[in-house]
């Protein structure tokens, strides 16, 4: 069992870190990685939200504002307020920027036959079916046998294969966009993800996961809000609810994953670092044992589907 001091303190102590030193080893790594790839500069997807803009702030201190691009990618579903703040920063950085809209990739590809802009806006149904599919469950159910993937929920009888398919149309289509003017610019692509996240398998790694440079996946997101405010990221986006903005005009992660990062970020870096038991993990994070097994079931299969493909061993 943990000491009754360590007890009081939770995780905050292992989730302390050096700000001035983290955020001037980013700057340094975007330089160097920038050189050792024979680069121009680098470009990312700027949604508006914490990590993206995060990840600016870094880029520019890095190479300058003239080496980093911003694109902005919304969609039918966006919520029009991200795509203001996405904008406003690129503007306020002086970064050069562009919004491309991908509905009609989407259009094209049948995504909204699947996935009518009333489903999409149907927040009850999403929330719903965000409770039944989260990645980590009050139950004693792990998630992969959790996730039901013919359920439907709500009136407009939304699927969870098609809420699936259609989200991960969206991350492929702006990544997509993403090489292309990488290729084009001779840019690197850096990735917005962060250690929270990437831990659980939130990220698609053919989509929103696919990068040339990961710059925050060291950090948990309670540790990149610290780091966005030391750097000066706007307090409006800092403290902005985090969201993929697939649907349902930008749906809390929280809700996906079915935990706040506050008591994910606990649970995560008592796996990660204390060595303690699922139950004394469990007391200092103020949560049920069946949520840290639950957390340690997506590990598992997060790191599974980091494996794939999976092929034939070599003759």
């Amino acid at each position: 069992m943990p000491d009754s001091e360590t007890e009081k303190l939770g995780f905050a102590e292992y989730l302390e870190f050096d700000m001035e030193k983290a955020r001037k080893d980013i700057v340094e790594f975007v330089k160097n990685e920038v050189i050792k790839f024979r680069k121009d500069g680098v470009v990312f997807g700027l949604s508006g939200g914490l990590d993206s803009s995060t990840v600016a702030y870094l880029c520019v201190e890095a190479l300058g504002k003239d080496k980093v691009y911003g694109l902005i990618l919304p969609d039918r579903d966006t919520n029009p307020q991200n795509t203001d703040d996405g904008m406003n920063l690129a503007k306020s950085l002086g970064i050069p920027h562009e919004k491309i809209v991908i509905s009609p990739f989407l259009k094209e590809l049948g995504a909204y036959n699947v996935i009518s802009k009333e489903k999409a806006s149907d927040r009850e149904a999403l929330e719903q079916m965000a409770a039944h599919n989260s990645i980590i469950t009050e139950g004693e159910l792990p998630s992969t046998e959790h996730f039901n993937p013919t359920a439907t929920v709500g009136a407009s009888s939304l699927s969870a294969k098609d809420f699936m398919a259609v989200g991960g149309a969206k991350t492929h289509v702006r990544m997509t966009v993403l090489y292309f003017h990488a290729t084009l610019k001779n840019y690197l692509l850096v990735g917005t993800d962060d250690r929270s996240e990437l831990n659980l398998g939130v990220y698609d790694r053919y989509g929103d996961g696919a990068c040339d440079i990961s710059i925050l996946s060291h950090l948990y997101k309670t540790q990149i809000k610290q780091l966005a405010k030391h750097i000066g990221v706007p307090d409006h986006i800092v403290n902005k609810t985090s969201s993929a903005d697939l649907f349902g005009m930008g749906m809390p992660n929280e809700r996906l994953i079915g935990l706040s990062y506050l008591k994910l970020d606990d649970i995560l870096c008592g796996i990660r670092k204390t060595g303690l038991s699922d139950e004394d993990i469990a007391s200092m994070a103020e949560v049920k044992p069946s949520i840290v097994k639950s957390v340690r079931k997506g590990l598992e299969d997060a790191a599974f589907v980091a494996s794939l493909p999976v092929s034939l061993p070599s003759l």
